[in-house]
C-alpha cells in the first residue's frame, strides 16, 4: 500500500525507509492517531484497575473535588466541550477515560445554562444562545468568559457616569435621566419662563454631546477588547503548545515502558488463560455428560409419569362421563315420565269432556229431531188422509185420461231408462270409490265423470232439441182439428138450430178440459217431487258409501286391536234402543256385510216407488213440462259436478288429516261417521206402514230428516278429525 502510494526513490528500499514511509501512510490515513487512542484508553483503563497488574500495583492519585456529582459532570463536559473546540484530540482522547466522562452524558449548553441558574429571560442567556446559533467555534467556555467580562466592563462604565443621581437604578436609559433632570430643574425654577428657550437648547446640545462621547466610547472599548483578546490568546496558544510538548514527551515514555510490562504481562495471562480454559472445558464436558445422562433418566421417568397421569385422568373422566350420562338418562326418563303422565292425564280428561259433550249434543239434537220428525208425521198424516179422499175423487178422471197416461208412460219409461242409466253410473262410482286408493285414482274417477258430465249435457242438448220439435208440432194445428173446422164451416148453416145444444156441450167440454189441465199440473208437481228425491237419494246413497268405507277402516283397525268397548259405543247402543244390538271393540266385517245388504235392500225398496205415480191426463204433456224437466236435468248434472267437487276437497282434507296426524287411533276419528250410519240405518228403516202412510209420502218425508242428520254427523266427523 505504501508503495503504491508513495513513488519509490530506488528500487530497493531499506529498513529504515520503509518503516518511515509505512509510518507515513499509516499517519495519513488515520490509523496510527486511531491506535494511539486505543492504547491509550487501555492503559488507562489498566491504570483504573490495578488488580491486573504485578503485586505492587499503582494507585491513581486521588484528587479531592468540593461539590456535587452534578457539578463535577457539568465542569468535565466544560473542559471535554472546549478540547473538542479547540482541536486538542490527543487531551481528549485521555480525558474521557480518566474522567469517566461518556461521549452521550456531556451537558448541552442550555443544561449548563440552567444549572448556573441565569434567567432564560436574561439579555446574558439571549446573547449566549445567539452566538452559539450564529455558528461559534470558540466554545462555551470562551464565549461565557467574553460576556462575563463585557457585563462588568458596562457595570464599571456605569459608576463613571456624571449628571446622575447614585439612587436612580443602573438599567434606566440616558434619556430617562435627562427626562428626570428636567423634571428638576423645572420644578425648582417655576418663576423664569423666559429661560425656558435657553434651557431647552442646553438640553439639546448636552444629549448630543452624551451620544457623541458614547460612540466613542463604545469603539474604544472594542478596540481594546480586540487587541487584549488577541495578546491572551497569543500567551495562551504559546503556554499550551509548551505544556503539550512537555506533557507528550512524559507520556510517550510512560507510555513505552507500559507498553513493554503490558505485553510480558499480555503474554504471561495468554497462557494462563489457555491452560485454564482446557481444564474448564475438560471438567465441563465431564459435567455435560453426566448431565445429559441425568436427563435422559429425568425424562424417561416424566414420559412414564405423564402416561399414566393421563391414563388415570382419562379413565376418571370416562368413568365421571358415564355417570354424567346415566344420572342425565335417569332425569330424563323421569322428566319424561312425569311429562307422559301429564299428557295423558289431560289427554283422558279432554277426551272424556268432548265424549260428554257430544254425547250430550247428540242427544239435544236427536230429542230434538224426534219431536219434529213426529209433529211433522203428523202434518203429513192429516195431509195424507185429506189427499186419499181427493185421491178418490178423482178415480172417476183417471180413467178418461187413460190415452194421455200411456204417452206419459212413454216418457216415463225413457226417465226409467235414464234412472237405470244413472243407477248403473251410480253403481259404477260406487265400485270406482271403493277401488279408488290414492288421490292420482280419484283425479282419474274425476275426469272419467268430466267426461260423462260432457255425455249428459250432450244429452241434455239433444232433448232440447227433440223439446223443440215438439213444441213447433205443438204450435202447428192438427189434422183432425183441421178436418173439424171444415166440417164445422158446412154444418154452421145445417145446424142453426142446434147451436144451444153445441153450446151446452162446449161448457161441459170446457169444464172438462179445465179439470185435466188442473190434473195435469198436479201430474208436474208430482214429477218434480220424484226428480227431488231421486237426487235426495243418489246424494244419501253416496254419502252412505263414504260412510260405509269409513267405518270399515275404522272397525277393520278395531279388529285387529282388539280395544276394550268404548264409551262411543256403549252410547250407540243405548240410543240405538237395542234394536241393533250391542255396539263393542269385537264388531266383525259381518256387520258390514249387514249394512251393504240393508243398504241393497234400501235400493230395491226405492225403485218400486217409481212407477207408483198416478197418470195424467192427455193434455198434460206441455212444452212448460218439457222445460221443466231439462232444467231438472241441467241441475242433476251441476249438483253431480258439485259432488265430485265436494269428493275431491273431502279427500285432499283427509289426506292432510291422517298426514298430519298419523298416530291418531281411527276410531276416534270415525266414530261420528259410524253414528251417522247407524242413525241413518235406523231412520231409513221402514216404520211408517202401520200408520197406513204410502211409500212415496214416507220416502218424501224422511228426506229432509236424513239430510240434515247427514250434513250434522258430517260437520261432528271433521270437527272430531280435525281435533
Amino acid at each position: 500500500m505504501a508503495q503504491s502510494t508513495m513513488p519509490p526513490k530506488s528500487d530497493v528500499l531499506s529498513q529504515d525507509e520503509l518503516r518511515k514511509k509505512l509510518y507515513q501512510t499509516f499517519k495519513d490515513h488515520g490509523i496510527l492517531d486511531t491506535l494511539k487512542t486505543e492504547l491509550r484508553n487501555h492503559l488507562i483503563h489498566e491504570l483504573m484497575h490495578p488488580a491486573l497488574s504485578g503485586p505492587h500495583p499503582l494507585k491513581p492519585p486521588s484528587i479531592a473535588v468540593e461539590g456535587s456529582v452534578l457539578l463535577i459532570g457539568a465542569s468535565n463536559s466544560l473542559v471535554a466541550d472546549h478540547l473538542r473546540r479547540c482541536g486538542y484530540e490527543y487531551s481528549l482522547s485521555v480525558f474521557f477515560p480518566e474522567s469517566g466522562l461518556a461521549q452521550e452524558k456531556v451537558f448541552t449548553m442550555q443544561d449548563l445554562l440552567q444549572l448556573i441558574k441565569i434567567n432564560p429571560e436574561s439579555s446574558l442567556y439571549k446573547s449566549l444562545i445567539s452566538g452559539f446559533d450564529k455558528g461559534n467555534q470558540k466554545g462555551f467556555l470562551m464565549q461565557f468568559l467574553k460576556e462575563m467580562a463585557e457585563y462588568h466592563q458596562t457595570k464599571a462604565s456605569c459608576n463613571m457616569e456624571t449628571q446622575t443621581d447614585s439612587a436612580l437604578p443602573i438599567k434606566d436609559s440616558l434619556a430617562e435621566k435627562l427626562q428626570l433632570i428636567d423634571d428638576e430643574f423645572a420644578g425648582a425654577h417655576p418663576q423664569h419662563p423666559q429661560l425656558e428657550s435657553l434651557e431647552v437648547k442646553l438640553n439639546e446640545y448636552k444629549r448630543e454631546l452624551e451620544q457623541q462621547l458614547q460612540a466613542e466610547m463604545c469603539e474604544k472599548l472594542k478596540h481594546f477588547k480586540d487587541t487584549e483578546i488577541a495578546k491572551i490568546k497569543m500567551e495562551e496558544k504559546r503556554k499550551c503548545e509548551k505544556e503539550l510538548t512537555d506533557f507528550r514527551n512524559k507520556h510517550e515514555r510512560t507510555y513505552q515502558a507500559k507498553s513493554e510490562a503490558l505485553i510480558s504481562r499480555e503474554k504471561m495471562t495468554l497462557e494462563r488463560i489457555q491452560k485454564h480454559q482446557e481444564n474448564e472445558t475438560k471438567e465441563i464436558y465431564a459435567q455435560r455428560q453426566l448431565l445429559l445422562k441425568d436427563i435422559d433418566l429425568l425424562r424417561g421417568r416424566e414420559a412414564e409419569l405423564k402416561q399414566r397421569i393421563e391414563a388415570f385422568e382419562l379413565a376418571q373422566r370416562l368413568q365421571e362421563e358415564k355417570n354424567k350420562s346415566v344420572i342425565d338418562g335417569l332425569r330424563r326418563r323421569e322428566l319424561n315420565i312425569q311429562s307422559m303422565e301429564e299428557t295423558y292425564d289431560q289427554k283422558l280428561k279432554n277426551e272424556l269432556l268432548k265424549y260428554q259433550l257430544e254425547l250430550k249434543e247428540d242427544y239435544i239434537t236427536r230429542t230434538n229431531r224426534l219431536i219434529e220428525d213426529e209433529r211433522r208425521n203428523k202434518e203429513k198424516a192429516i195431509h195424507l188422509q185429506e189427499e186419499l179422499t181427493a185421491f178418490n175423487f178423482k178415480k172417476e178422471e183417471f180413467d178418461r185420461s187413460v190415452n194421455r197416461v200411456k204417452e206419459l208412460e212413454l216418457e216415463l219409461e225413457s226417465v226409467k231408462a235414464q234412472c237405470s242409466a244413472l243407477t248403473k253410473q251410480n253403481h259404477v262410482l260406487r265400485e270406482k270409490v271403493e277401488e279408488m286408493g290414492d288421490y292420482s285414482r280419484l283425479k282419474e274417477g274425476k275426469l272419467e265423470l268430466q267426461t260423462q258430465n260432457k255425455l249428459l249435457k250432450k244429452q241434455v242438448e239433444e232433448m232440447k232439441n227433440e223439446n223443440l220439435r215438439l213444441l213447433s208440432r205443438i204450435t202447428e194445428p192438427s189434422p183432425e182439428l183441421v178436418i173439424f173446422q171444415k166440417e164445422l164451416k158446412k154444418a154452421e148453416n145445417a145446424i142453426m138450430l142446434e147451436h144451444k145444444e153445441l153450446e151446452t156441450h162446449k161448457q161441459a167440454l170446457q169444464k172438462q178440459l179445465q179439470s185435466e189441465i188442473e190434473h195435469s199440473a198436479q201430474l208436474k208437481a208430482q214429477i218434480l217431487d220424484y226428480d227431488a228425491s231421486v237426487k235426495r237419494l243418489t246424494m244419501q246413497v253416496t254419502d252412505l258409501k263414504l260412510q260405509l268405507k269409513q267405518t270399515q277402516t275404522a272397525l277393520e283397525n278395531e279388529v285387529y286391536r282388539n280395544p276394550k268397548p268404548s264409551l262411543l259405543s256403549r252410547s250407540v247402543s243405548r240410543l240405538m234402543g237395542g234394536k241393533m244390538g250391542p255396539l263393542d271393540g269385537s264388531i266383525s266385517r259381518d256387520f258390514l256385510k249387514n249394512a251393504l245388504r240393508q243398504d241393497e235392500l234400501l235400493a230395491g225398496t226405492v225403485t218400486p216407488w217409481i212407477p207408483s205415480y198416478p197418470s195424467a191426463s192427455p193434455e198434460g204433456s206441455s212444452p212448460d213440462s218439457d222445460l221443466e224437466f231439462v232444467a231438472s236435468t241441467k241441475a242433476r248434472v251441476r249438483e253431480l259436478e258439485q259432488e265430485a267437487e265436494r269428493l275431491e276437497k273431502a279427500f285432499q282434507n283427509y289426506h292432510q288429516r291422517v298426514n298430519q296426524c298419523p298416530a291418531k287411533s281411527p276410531l276416534e276419528a270415525r266414530s261420528p261417521s259410524l253414528l251417522h250410519l247407524l242413525g241413518n240405518l235406523k231412520n231409513i228403516l221402514p216404520s211408517a206402514p202401520d200408520r197406513g202412510v204410502f211409500p212415496k209420502d214416507r220416502v218424501a218425508s224422511q228426506q229432509p230428516q236424513q239430510e240434515r242428520s247427514v250434513r250434522g254427523d258430517q260437520q261432528r266427523g271433521l270437527q272430531v278429525t280435525q281435533g
